[in-house]
């Protein structure tokens, strides 16, 4: 990905300097594209003539008329036109796919505390609407700003040769434009709130698809779509207000043309220049219209993008800017060292340590907060440069084969694929697709779907164990499986090559994950740290864990 990618970093510019760095990097497509609107132009500003000439024939009943003429003009403004746009959107399709991979890449590498307050749909928003309307500003204003400039430098030379009064009639169109795009351009906030409320809208539909399926289907609650009304009515305000300025001004630009067709028209008569100089003046009149009015819907996409812009750098700096819970945990393990952390722990701190190519198990009661734990010592571990992998009580599955979400874009060796398979097997996938080439390009569906919540979690153990890290965070890795499976699933594990001399922290509620393990962390939100030390010491009666699992061993 890198190496076809311009190393720009765009998200750290401003917007002038975004927009000034791309016509940079693109200027040779900027300048060929600018080159063909100057031919489309030179060709177009031809058609009012021969209008007016055909015309001049018609009203004197002359038979010499030239159709391929107008077939030749035609061609020619097809070429040169289209080539234009191709010339001004391309750079701005790589620029769509340059912001979106740097954005992926910043979240990508930022702490998840960072950004975790934001739902799927605000992300999605920001990778998806957001950047289309950057994209846009940069292929439609440049292309657009190019065509004006040009269009009134080559078609007002071309009306004054002609007839100099006839430029004045030109006033109330341009007038009008300028009165539209102005007043526009003042509904800047209104975008903003609208593409804030978008994103909303969009996760609630993602979390409705997801949901539906158990509580739509199986409770009694009320319907997801009055929920869905409220958010997407208050998005549809948003969208009305950023719209109104140009709802009331739009008929402007109608009435603007109106007055300088009038005007045209009453300079033609007071000089006598004949009805089929209307049809001249009427055709310059349609070759500045779209430029004119695409520079008038210049001030929407300015200020759309702008407001995208803004929020684009503001999730940029909440990816960059440390949180106060990041600082507190780098204070607290400035001196990390095997093994050795300092963390908080409700209302007080919590030193613990764990044993280097062991497996060692935290207990604790139901809400004392073990995987909250767990999230910051893998944190700590992480900014400490620590390779390690965290499977956490929720995992991720993506939409894609089961070596796929095992590997997640690496290219396995064949002992790594063959590894994968006996993983596979130990965990006792292979009940999906017994053969094992198959199932390792068996689809999962979206999600995992195509799993139950128990193969899904055992997959990502896959995933965990073939990721070539060396300490193996697991939040209660095997809840879903029965004590048999369990024990052979740990013992097979441990013997394996794969697992040979890894670091393996895991939580767990039951005996039996803690009779598998070697060390034990008993903790207590109250007490902190109850007692730590080897499992067999710690199954012993009289001592605390032995309490804890009482029940259980009986």
């Amino acid at each position: 990905m890198q190496k076809n990618r311009p190393e720009n970093h765009r998200l750290d510019k401003t917007f002038k300097e975004l927009i000034t760095s791309q016509f940079k990097e693109f200027k040779l497509y900027y300048l060929l594209g600018v080159l063909c609107l100057i031919v489309t132009h030179k060709i177009q500003s031809e058609l009012p003539f021969m209008a007016k000439e055909l015309a001049d024939l018609v009203s004197k009943n002359i038979n010499e008329l030239h159709p391929f003429n107008f077939f030749w003009l035609a061609l020619g403004i097809l070429v040169f036109r289209t080539s234009s746009r191709i010339l001004f959107f391309y750079p701005a399709r790589l620029l769509q796919k340059y912001l979106r991979v740097e954005l992926m890449e910043k979240i990508e590498g930022a702490p998840p505390v960072r950004f975790r307050h934001l739902s799927s749909g605000q992300l999605f928003q920001y990778l998806t609407g957001d950047i289309d309307q950057i994209r846009a500003l940069i292929g439609f204003v440049g292309l657009q700003g190019g065509n004006f400039i040009i269009a009134m430098l080559i078609l007002i030379p071309k009306i004054m040769a002609f007839n100099k009064h006839l430029i004045v009639a030109l006033t109330p169109m341009l007038v009008s434009f300028i009165l539209f795009t102005w007043i526009v351009s003042k509904n800047r906030i209104y975008f903003k709130k609208t593409q804030d409320m978008q994103g909303e809208v969009q996760n609630l539909i993602m979390e409705t698809y997801s949901g539906k399926r158990t509580i739509k289907n199986f409770h009694a609650e009320e319907s997801f779509t009055s929920l869905f009304a409220e958010k997407s009515l208050k998005e549809l305000y948003y969208f009305w207000r950023s719209s109104l300025g140009i709802s009331i001004t739009l008929p402007l630009i109608t009435l603007g043309i109106g007055l300088s067709m009038l005007w045209g028209a009453t300079i033609i008569k007071e000089n006598h220049l004949g009805a089929s100089t209307l049809i001249l003046f009427s055709g310059f009149i349609f070759l500045l219209m779209e430029p004119m009015g695409y520079l008038s819907w210049v001030g929407v996409v300015v200020s759309r993008s702008n407001a995208s812009w803004n929020r684009l750098k503001d999730l940029d700096k909440l990816l960059v800017t440390k949180t106060d819970y990041e600082n507190d945990l780098e204070k607290r393990n400035d001196r990390f060292e095997k093994m050795q952390f300092n963390l908080p722990y409700w209302d007080s701190d919590l030193d613990i340590s764990f044993a280097s190519g062991k497996w060692t198990v935290l207990i604790a009661k139901t809400g004392h907060g073990k995987s909250e734990l767990l999230f910051k010592i893998a944190e700590v571990m992480r900014r400490k440069g620590k390779s390690l992998s965290l499977v956490a009580q929720d995992p991720y599955i993506y939409n894609d084969s089961v070596e796929k979400n095992i590997f997640l874009g690496r290219n396995p060796s064949e002992k790594e694929r063959t590894y994968a398979k006996d993983v596979l097997r130990i965990l006792g996938l292979d009940y999906l697709e017994p053969d094992p080439e198959k199932l390792m390009n068996l689809e999962v569906g979206e999600n995992g779907k195509r799993l139950s919540g128990g193969q899904m979690k055992r997959l990502c153990l896959v995933r965990s164990i073939m990721s070539e890290a060396d300490i193996l965070i697991w939040d209660d890795p095997f809840s879903s499986v029965d004590l048999i499976l369990e024990k052979s699933i740990i013992q097979d594990l441990r013997s394996h090559d794969v697992l040979k001399n890894k670091t393996v922290i895991l939580t767990s509620h039951r005996l039996s994950t803690v009779k598998n393990s070697e060390f034990l962390i008993f903790i207590d939100k109250e007490e902190g740290i109850v007692e730590e030390g080897t499992v067999a010491e710690l199954l012993k009666q009289n001592s605390k864990t032995y309490e804890y699992f009482q029940k259980q061993m009986v």
